[in-house]
């Protein structure tokens, strides 16, 4: 039953505001489940980022398109993550790993 709560929790990760509540409020957080967490973060405001710069070059028709590919992404990404898959986006680490230098280096 255990690991059934675990696939849960791994795909409820990519839903972007329960990724924000739950990264921050869980105390006792796993290496796997924080992985997930961050994924679904960063996923999120990388479509949060594009829209705004779409909207603001005046390329707002490609807004749900970009809207379309979030979803996608996430729900294969949780999907895997239900089903017990290795779930290891390096380009997702890599963008985690930059963001945490910088906080630590202020």
């Amino acid at each position: 039953m255990s690991e059934k709560k675990d696939n849960l929790k791994y795909a409820i990760a990519y839903i972007p505001l329960v990724a924000f509540f739950l990264y921050f409020t869980e105390k006792n957080i796993s290496k796997e489940y924080s992985k997930h967490l961050r994924y679904g973060m960063i996923l999120f405001w990388m479509y949060v980022l594009i829209s705004m710069v779409l909207k603001v070059l005046w390329m707002w028709w490609i807004v749900p398109m970009a809207f379309t590919v979030y979803l996608v992404v996430s729900w294969i990404l949780a999907f895997k993550a239900f089903n017990w898959d290795s779930v290891d986006v390096e380009i997702l680490d890599n963008i985690w790993d930059t963001i945490n230098d910088k906080i630590n280096k202020k």
